[in-house]
């Protein structure tokens, strides 16, 4: 089945699946990537990485996140530098945009033998997830490559000022951003960057629940009482890709986490 026929929290279950093993090495990666019957490539360049993933009918693209072992991964994180997108509207951090310039030459190599006709899947998780908005926008107004079916990213940083957010939805990007309760990289880096479009937002219990201003906070205030009485920090703990999985497996099957 394709992944447009599957129901959404299927698709964001498959994308959260992407965006975790994107974390893992080529050989790994293909192999478990084949599990799911998908061949899998992975473009690195410099510490920038993505795999290009296909069954022959869907494109994707997944954006690998941070790994805490990797400078060059925390370099870019850090690099909150304002610098001008390639849209010349608005300026983007400075560090995404690298890495996304990096590993744009091998996606053109890949990708451009599909053309315009043809549609990609956009995902990531964390520095990935930042990755992945700036790469979609990008894939969205080049020539000859595939356009975005929709981007699905999981705790990811604002990646843009607001002239460069306004542009990106004026653009009709479809786009859905998972945030697990009290995770930190969400909320940074701060002003002037901001998000682009809502949030699917997972409550303290990993429910998936529309939540804003007071509702919003209580329920984050709860979720940090909870990493403190289970001993964890959640505000890093939250941020595991593997959590924001298991939060959309339980949703994918229609049964929530019990409260209580």
């Amino acid at each position: 089945m394709s992944i447009q026929m599957k129901p959404f929290p299927e698709q964001a279950l498959l994308m959260a699946t992407f965006s975790r093993l994107a974390y893992l090495d080529q050989a790994a990666g293909k192999t478990e990537f084949a599990k799911l019957g998908f061949d899998a490539s992975l473009i690195s360049v410099n510490g920038s990485e993505a795999y290009f993933i296909t069954d022959g009918t869907d494109l994707v693209v997944a954006c690998r996140g941070t790994e805490p072992t990797q400078w060059t991964d925390i370099a870019a994180d850090l690099d909150a530098r304002l610098t001008a997108s390639s849209t010349g509207k608005g300026f983007v951090h400075h560090g995404f945009k690298t890495s996304v310039d990096q590993i744009w030459a091998g996606l053109v190599e890949k990708l451009s033998v599909y053309g315009k006709q043809r549609t990609i899947w956009c995902t990531g998780h964390s520095l990935g997830a930042a990755m992945a908005t700036l790469l979609a926008y990008r894939l969205q107004r080049a020539e000859r490559m595939p356009n975005p079916q929709a981007l699905f990213t999981f705790g990811s940083p604002r990646v843009g000022d607001k002239s460069y957010i306004r542009a990106i939805e004026d653009s009709g990007l479809l786009h859905f951003r998972f945030v697990n309760n009290t995770d930190i990289v969400p909320r940074v880096p701060v002003w002037p960057f901001q998000h682009f479009s809502g949030i699917y937002y997972m409550n303290h219990w990993g429910n998936l629940r529309t939540a804003s201003g007071w509702q919003l906070t209580k329920d984050v205030g709860r979720g940090i009482v909870q990493g403190i009485k289970q001993r964890k920090f959640s505000l890093l703990d939250n941020h595991n890709i593997g959590n924001y999985e298991a939060n959309l497996r339980t949703w994918a099957t229609g049964v929530e986490n019990v409260q209580g």
